[in-house]
């Protein structure tokens, strides 16, 4: 009989919500170093079939304090906002970033380079988790006229304005406006044809449709290509900034101004995603985070 593998703490955490089985669920490795990339996979693989887990390392240069990786339950991808914001609420739950201070700043090493993460505490309380992304790239959906088909839904469901457009905070996300909240709900997903709406980049992530629901309030959906082995996220993090920074691109949102992205509820999992524009250009996403399961990996 072989020996048993030193068991793995583990943690399964509601993101962008304080309401637990809501938001977007997130496993978390506390503490990851020496697993391979194979094991993470596995792990991932078996405790988070909706979506990403992270996994948190120690940092390989002197100017970061921790680095992550995520994995959903197929591959690993480059960056989850979910994911590091319910890494930070682990963290915190753990004892390992302190909370005598209003705020803290931490430096993570990701797969797309090191981000600026936000702590901000109330009572010794983490009360938000603070992320900021890549600087905005925009580019155009040379697919747009594939949006009605691929989300099954009527031509006259689109909204006209702002326009379908593609933009990056940390994955490549093709945002297409509704016109309600009805059309919204009405989507009847054409997965398989997500593709069509950018084929030329192999790194487009998905597709996120949304509907204006004032200057500063939206509620949308979000659905990656088959690659990742999620057919629809509960609640995302990294594309609401995209969104933040498409919107503000746009004229809908005002640049000095806060999106509040709402998303999950036609899964039943509601969620909200605060979104700001740093001095610097780029997009901040806030959020709260609620545990639900705390446990060990055995095998």
């Amino acid at each position: 009989m072989s020996k048993a593998a030193k068991p793995i703490e583990i943690w399964r955490v509601n993101a962008f919500t304080d309401t637990p089985f809501t938001g977007n669920p997130a496993g978390v490795v506390p503490d990851a170093e020496g697993l391979s990339e194979a094991r993470m996979q596995a792990i991932a693989r078996e405790v988070n079939d909706i979506s990403e887990t992270a996994f948190i390392l120690p940092p390989r240069t002197a100017d970061a304090d921790l680095r992550l990786r995520f994995f959903t339950s197929t591959t690993e991808v480059d960056l989850c906002g979910h994911a590091t914001i319910s890494a930070l609420f682990t963290l915190h739950w753990r004892g390992d970033l302190g909370g005598d201070t209003p705020s803290r700043t931490i430096r993570a090493e990701t797969p797309v380079g090191a981000l600026t993460l936000g702590l901000e505490f109330r009572d010794g309380e983490l009360q938000w988790a603070v992320m900021e992304q890549l600087e905005p790239e925009f580019a155009p959906a040379t697919g747009a006229q594939h949006a009605a088909s691929v989300l099954g839904l009527p031509e006259s469901a689109i909204a006209p304005e702002p326009p379908i457009g593609c933009c990056r905070t940390g994955i490549w996300v093709c945002y297409v406006p509704l016109t309600s909240l009805d059309a919204l709900a009405g989507i009847r997903l054409e997965r398989e044809r997500i593709e069509l709406l950018w084929p030329e980049n192999p790194d487009f992530a998905g597709v996120y449709a949304f509907t204006l629901i004032d200057d500063h309030l939206t509620q949308g959906r979000f659905f990656s290509l088959p690659r990742y082995g999620i057919l629809e996220d509960p609640v995302t993090g990294t594309a609401s900034g995209g969104l933040g920074a498409y919107l503000m691109q746009h004229g809908r949102v005002a640049q000095n101004g806060e999106l509040v992205a709402r998303q999950g509820h036609e899964m039943g999992r509601p969620g909200v995603v605060h979104v700001t524009r740093n001095s610097n250009g780029r997009m901040s996403i806030r959020g709260r985070a609620v545990a639900v399961i705390r446990g060990e990996v055995l095998a």
